[in-house]
């Protein structure tokens, strides 16, 4: 099965059926804060925040009629509209020789 994915720095947004239970929603509109200090943002839609995740993800969007925001990359290229759903937020890994690391973008 083929799951919709976007990548947003850092970021991985994997879209996924439902929500996990005994999640907190949040307030924020801010994603995170990337390496260099700028912030991965939404206008619009709903987050909740993870903690003890074995799998890198640390939260979940659910997205309707929402854009991503990023004040380095929106003011040249727009804000990423991503598709109505439910997102798991995943920090994004690559592999080096020394095992997995964070991607800094």
């Amino acid at each position: 099965m083929i799951q919709k994915a976007y990548r947003h720095g850092e970021i991985l947004l994997l879209k996924v059926d439902k929500l996990p239970d005994n999640l907190e929603k949040s307030d924020s509109k801010t994603i995170m804060v990337g390496s260099h200090g700028n912030p991965h943002s939404i206008d619009k839609g709903t987050l909740y925040f993870t903690k003890n995740s074995e799998d890198f993800t640390f939260g979940y969007l659910v997205a309707k009629a929402t854009h991503l925001l990023h004040p380095e990359h929106s003011p040249k290229v727009g804000d990423a509209k991503i598709e109505d759903g439910i997102y798991k937020l995943i920090t994004q890994q690559e592999y080096t020789p020394d095992g997995l690391i964070p991607v800094v973008d």
